[in-house]
């Protein structure tokens, strides 16, 4: 027999069942929590360090840039060189060097590619770690064969890229 009882606690029954499914197929929901801001002790303080100009050419295919020393109780650690030469006529080396063009800690070629209306140009971006103590200058040198040239534009820079951070905590 049909009554109003019997179908509203058939409904509640089924709405329950309905629920109790629903929730078991809804991921859990977190409260987001900020994360805390903490200094690391054992990596002090870093300080961006980029230098970035138009290369100084001493000799007709060899041009660089040098650094900034690095001061008393800090390091320099290089990550990054970059370098857009417009108008080159042959492919190129790029080079960093400790204190001087003499001393070359790593080379890498750098191809001549068609940059339409900017001519041949060359141009690297090239990831690297190393680190130049207190009293050291990073340079940075590219050049060609001796029987070509770079040439010479006031649109071509070379970058050193970095930080610096402190020796002593």
């Amino acid at each position: 027999m049909f009554t109003w009882k019997r179908c509203s606690i058939a409904l509640f029954i089924l709405s329950m069942a309905m629920l109790a499914v629903h929730l078991s197929n809804t991921p859990e929901v977190w409260a987001q929590i900020k994360p805390a801001i903490v200094r690391s002790v054992d990596e002090p303080s870093r300080v961006p360090y980029q230098i970035t100009a138009p290369p100084t050419c001493n000799f007709g295919n060899e041009c660089f840039i040098a650094g900034t020393v690095v001061p008393t109780g800090k390091r320099l650690r290089i990550t990054r060189l970059e370098g857009a030469l417009i108008n080159q006529s042959t492919n190129m080396f790029f080079a960093l060097h400790l204190n001087d063009a003499r001393h070359p800690l790593a080379m890498f070629p750098a191809n001549q590619f068609q940059g339409f209306f900017w001519g041949n140009v060359v141009s690297f971006a090239q990831e690297v770690d190393y680190y130049f103590e207190a009293g050291q200058t990073p340079v940075l040198e590219v050049g060609c064969s001796a029987v070509a040239t770079v040439a010479s534009d006031p649109r071509n820079t070379l970058s050193l890229v970095g930080y610096i951070t402190d020796t002593t905590p």
